[in-house]
C-alpha cells in the first residue's frame, strides 16, 4: 500500500502534466507540428528505457530509484511551471527540461513494473493491477480533470506546479519502503544488458518476438491519440480548452473502467483474445470519435470508449510480462519491448503533427483507424499472441 500510494501520487502528477504540456505547446505555437514534436522527444527519451532497465535489475532495493528520481523531476517541472508562468519558456528551455523529466520517467517507469512482481505473487498481479487502477485510476481522472480546469482558468504553469508537489509527496511516502531483490547482479552492466536481450531468443522468447514485431506497427499509433486529442479539440469545438480537458476525462474513465473488471476478471488464460478484441475495437471508436456530428457529450463518451480499448491492452501486456517472467529480468524485457513501442510512437505524434495541418481530422482519424485495424490483423495471424496466458 505505501508503494501503491507514493506510484498513485505520481501517476496523477503525470496526468496533470500530460494534459498540460500538448495543450501548452498548442497554445505557444498554433502549430500542431510543435506539439507534436514535443511529444516525439518525450517518447522518444521514453524508447531508452531499454539502456535503464539492466540498472533497474541491478539496483538491490527498488527504493533508491524513486527517492533519487522523484525529486529532481519535481525540480524541473517546478521550473518548467514557474517558466510558463511568467512567460520566459523559450521552445530550447521546454524540450530541455521534459528531456529531463522524460530521462529520469525512464528509471520510475521500470521501477514500477519491476515492483509489483517483487510484492507480489503471481496470482494477485491483475488484482493489483485492478485495484491500481482503482486507487490511481480514479484519482488520475481528480488528475485530468484538475488539470482541464487550471488550463482554463490558471494557465498549464499551475499544472507543471501541481505535478512537482505531487512527486515531492510520492518522494517524501516511498522513503519507509523497502523494495528488495533476491536476485544477485554481481557482473558487469554489459553482461545484465545481453541477458536481458537473451530472454528474446529460443523457443521461450517466440512471444516477445511476436509482441516486439507487434508494437513496431502499435507503437506508431499507441501515442497519437494525445496529439489527436489536441487537434479534435481545437478544430470541432468552439472553446478549444474546455473541451480538450472533458475528452483527456472521457479517455481516462473509459481505462479505469476497463482496469477495473480486468482485475475482477484476473484473465490469465484469456490473454490473446483480449489484445485482438482491444485493438479492433481501438479501430472502431477512434474512427468514430474524430467524426464531426456527435457533440461533445456524445464524442467524450467516444473516447471513454477507445481509452478503454487501449487501456485493455496495455494492462494485458505489461501484466503478462510481470507474471510470466522472472522478477529479476521483468524490468530489462518491459524496456526492451518499450525500445519498439517508443521508437515508433515518438516518429507517430510527429507525423500526425506534421500531417495535422493539412489534413482533416475525419482523415487523421482515419489513418489512426486503419493503423489498430492492421494491428488486430497481426495479432490474429500470430498464434503464439493468440495462445498468450501465464
Amino acid at each position: 500500500m505505501l508503494w501503491e500510494t507514493s506510484a498513485t501520487l505520481a501517476s496523477v502528477g503525470y496526468s496533470v502534466y500530460a494534459i498540460a504540456v500538448p495543450w501548452f505547446a498548442f497554445e505557444f505555437s498554433s502549430n500542431f507540428l510543435i506539439v507534436g514534436l514535443v511529444l516525439f522527444v518525450e517518447v522518444g527519451i521514453y524508447s531508452l528505457t531499454f539502456l535503464i532497465g539492466p540498472l533497474v535489475d541491478r539496483t538491490r532495493d527498488k527504493r533508491t530509484i524513486y527517492v533519487v528520481c522523484y525529486p529532481i523531476q519535481a525540480v524541473a517541472a517546478a521550473v518548467l511551471g514557474v517558466a510558463i508562468a511568467r512567460g520566459f519558456l523559450s521552445l530550447p528551455l521546454l524540450f530541455g527540461l521534459i528531456s529531463v523529466l522524460s530521462f529520469l520517467w525512464d528509471f520510475t517507469w521500470a521501477a514500477n513494473n519491476v515492483a509489483p512482481r517483487l510484492l507480489l505473487d503471481v496470482d494477485q498481479l491483475f488484482r493489483s493491477s485492478g485495484l491500481g487502477t482503482l486507487l490511481g485510476g480514479a484519482t488520475q481522472v481528480g488528475g485530468y480533470a484538475v488539470g482541464a480546469l487550471l488550463i482554463v482558468k490558471v494557465g498549464p504553469g499551475g499544472g507543471l506546479l501541481l505535478y512537482s508537489g505531487l512527486l515531492a509527496a510520492a518522494a517524501l511516502i516511498v522513503v519507509p519502503l523497502s523494495i528488495r531483490s533476491t536476485h544477485s547482479t554481481s557482473g558487469r552492466y554489459l553482461d545484465d544488458f545481453r541477458e536481458g536481450w537473451a530472454q528474446f531468443r529460443g523457443r521461450t522468447g517466440a512471444a516477445l518476438r511476436a509482441l516486439a514485431s507487434v508494437e513496431l506497427v502499435r507503437g506508431f499509433f499507441s501515442v497519437v491519440p494525445s496529439v489527436l486529442l489536441v487537434v479534435v479539440a481545437a478544430r470541432l469545438f468552439v472553446g478549444g480548452a474546455g473541451a480538450y480537458g472533458v475528452l483527456s476525462v472521457a479517455w481516462v474513465v473509459g481505462g479505469v473502467a476497463v482496469g477495473l473488471a480486468l482485475g475482477e476478471w484476473n484473465p490469465r488464460a484469456r490473454l490473446g483474445p483480449i489484445l485482438i478484441g482491444s485493438a479492433f475495437a481501438s479501430a472502431l471508436f477512434v474512427a468514430l470519435a474524430v467524426l464531426p456530428f456527435w457533440g461533445l457529450v456524445g464524442d467524450a463518451m467516444l473516447w471513454g470508449m477507445f481509452g478503454g480499448s487501449a487501456t485493455a491492452y496495455s494492462t494485458v501486456f505489461y501484466v503478462y510480462l510481470r507474471g510470466a517472467y522472472p522478477p529479476e529480468t521483468v524490468g530489462r524485457i518491459s524496456a526492451n519491448l518499450y525500445l519498439f513501442t517508443g521508437v515508433a510512437g515518438s516518429i507517430g505524434v510527429a507525423v500526425v503533427g506534421a500531417l495535422a495541418g493539412v489534413w482533416s481530422v475525419s482523415e487523421l482519424g482515419l489513418l489512426v483507424a486503419v493503423g489498430f485495424a492492421g494491428v488486430g490483423l497481426m495479432l490474429v495471424g500470430s498464434p503464439t499472441i493468440r495462445h498468450l496466458a501465464f
